[in-house]
């Protein structure tokens, strides 16, 4: 946490958002480089890391308030099917153009419809960055990350038509994933929600969170579901039916930053940079396409709907940060299927770690171009 705020620091006064300090700090103390945390120790602490990242998710659902989904809601689906398609569809061709077959091209392709949203938000609060542009790519960013486990797991149960008995339990999995979730993210969003009508005390009503975050969080691990779309859920019921959402949040804000540094400090030390020499053609082609298949998706969306320029121009390079979803199916495969993984593993570790460097300085550069962002003084 100290050098992690001290990294943070650094990346400030060079004019980078301070995420990209924690995660360079991180990856500096890990063991790629000077091995002062092991890998050990970091996957010992994998609670905080899950409890940082179902406290970002809550925030994130708490840009799903109905009206505003009223206003935006066409727009985002369509944005959001735009990128997604974008990034499937040119990962998996230039993939198969350098000599990956089909099924490991088309598998990298739906990860790559993943965006990071923990970075993402954390450059938004750096900057108090406030308006449309910023609340669609927050939501784009949320709905990217159900559509790129939906897709995932579609592909991968078409994967396994030839060797799974039951082939409907295989196709079921995602129904089942993201059912469960939504029911257990409803479930305890609308009993805090219904709670925190009683409570007057401002700490008790903070501890009511962090213990549903954990609650919802552990539900969906033991339950093998989504806990990032679980929590999500449970920030968009507890914002839409809570009478006291906004303090909610003000509340969770005193008690997160420490969570968040450590997260990000964890996050580098988990990257991989010994295997950028071996990313090879196709890492390459991966870094780039998957890229350019979002902006593409995202300027033919904002055309066809007649969308402001922002959007055209700045929202698809805005979701270039990619971590934890990917790592998470990349964990998936290796476990069910281990020859797979040493195809799609190496290319997602790789281009992750130059994702998580290079995307919080673009979100940063597109949220001052949208004129939605200001200079942070802390």
């Amino acid at each position: 946490m100290l050098l992690g705020l001290l990294g943070g620091n650094v990346a400030k006064l060079i004019k980078l958002p301070k995420v990209t300090g924690y995660l360079l700090t991180g990856l500096l103390i890990g063991p790629s480089v000077m091995q002062l945390i092991s890998a050990d120790v970091v996957s010992s602490l994998s609670l905080l890391n899950d409890l940082a990242l179902g406290l970002i998710m809550f925030s994130i659902g708490g840009v799903f308030e109905i009206h505003h989904i009223r206003a935006i809601g066409k727009k985002v689906l369509w944005l959001t099917i735009g990128q997604s398609i974008g990034a499937i569809v040119f990962t998996s061709l230039a993939l198969r153009l350098v000599g990956i077959d089909w099924y490991p091209a088309i598998l990298l392709g739906s990860i790559g419809i993943a965006t990071a949203p923990a970075a993402t938000i954390l450059v938004i609060r750096e900057f108090q960055a406030k308006g449309e542009f910023t609340d669609t790519l927050l939501t784009v960013v949320a709905t990217s990350n159900i559509i790129c486990i939906l897709t995932f797991q579609l592909v991968y149960a078409f994967g396994n038509l030839g060797s799974t008995e039951n082939i409907f339990v295989v196709f079921l999995r995602p129904i089942y994933e993201l059912g469960g979730s939504l029911i257990i993210g409803f479930a305890v969003g609308f009993i805090i929600s219904k709670w925190e009508q009683h409570v007057h005390d401002q700490a008790e009503l903070l501890m009511i969170i962090l213990a549903g975050v954990m609650l919802v969080s552990g539900l969906a691990h033991s339950l093998n579901l989504q806990p990032l779309f679980a929590t999500l859920i449970m920030g968009a019921v507890t914002t839409n039916l809570s009478l006291m959402h906004r303090l909610v949040y003000i509340e969770l804000r005193q008690i997160e930053q420490p969570l968040y540094i450590a997260f990000f400090v964890l996050a580098g030390a988990s990257l991989h940079i010994e295997l950028l020499p071996a990313l090879g053609l196709a890492g390459i082609c991966f870094f780039i396409f998957r890229v350019f298949g979002k902006m593409l998706g995202i300027v033919i969306v904002a055309k066809w709907l007649k969308l402001e320029d922002s959007i055209k121009k700045y929202l698809g390079m805005s979701m270039v940060v990619q971590a934890g979803v990917a790592i998470g199916l990349v964990d998936l495969i290796n476990r069910d299927n281990p020859e797979l993984g040493n195809i799609i593993t190496p290319i997602i570790l790789a281009t992750v770690l130059l994702y998580e460097t290079i995307g919080p300085p673009i979100i940063k550069y597109t949220l001052f171009k949208t004129n939605e962002a200001v200079e942070s003084d802390t």
